[in-house]
């Protein structure tokens, strides 16, 4: 059964933008929130897409498998984000794999039922069209942050991202392997180490798998500051 703060949390994300809670409901009939285990896998690579998910609570990674037998991290998502609707909405297998890294509590929404309702309640469509291209967007802004940013721009960027709040104190959790937070934003797991000590003088400590801000906008103001003194005395 879907709770009412799941209810919210399913109604703030762009695939659900504005639709009234009788649509929503509909639209969910046929699923149920489920718990993973860390470790538990959600979905392979080349498994029927019958099904995205809804994160509630926990860290769900993304990845590859290389041709060397490592793995290649193509996302890290936790609450208030999905995994994997493009792939439940072509109708195709998973191009990638999904793994649990903290106890995680989802909601799988069948893709099968879901399909069949966009023919039905343009809205839904229209928010399927908007939410891909929010994605797009995304992935364009995440791979010219590789090219063009900072290991120091990227952290804060990936921060201030998961704040859920403008300004005033802010708790983030991250997973307990904080190697998948360095692969994710591509650098070494010794690089984050010394940028969350450089980011204290800033108002940023960590606290054992939490970071603590002291103040977002006071972040987000100093490091644009910091950054601006930077490349102008460079």
């Amino acid at each position: 059964m879907i709770n009412e703060n799941e209810y919210s949390i399913i109604s703030s994300l762009p695939l659900f933008d504005g639709l009234e809670r009788s649509i929503l409901e509909g639209l969910l009939e046929h699923s149920q929130p489920r718990s993973f285990g860390k470790g538990e896998m959600l979905f392979h690579r080349g498994d029927p897409a019958d099904c995205f998910y809804i994160l509630f609570d926990g860290w769900v990674k993304v990845f590859r498998e290389t041709a060397n037998g490592d793995e290649a991290v193509l996302g890290v998502f936790t609450r208030g984000e999905t995994v994997a609707e493009a792939a439940a909405f072509l109708g195709r297998g998973y191009p990638a794999s999904a793994q649990v890294v903290d106890d995680a509590h989802v909601l799988p929404v069948l893709s099968g039922p879901f399909r069949r309702n966009l023919e039905t309640i343009p809205d839904v469509a229209m928010n399927m069209l908007a939410s891909m291209s929010k994605r797009m967007h995304h992935l364009v802004m995440e791979v010219e942050q590789l090219k063009t940013s900072s290991a120091t721009q990227r952290l804060v960027e990936f921060l201030l991202s998961r704040c859920a709040v403008e300004e005033g104190p802010a708790v983030i959790r991250l997973p307990y392997d904080k190697n998948l937070i360095s692969q994710r934003l591509g650098m070494k797991p010794e690089s984050l180490s010394r940028i969350f000590a450089k980011l204290r003088k800033l108002g940023v400590k960590t606290e054992q798998n939490q970071v603590v801000i002291m103040d977002v906008a006071v972040l987000a103001n100093d490091f644009q500051a910091e950054t601006l003194s930077q490349r102008i005395s460079s």
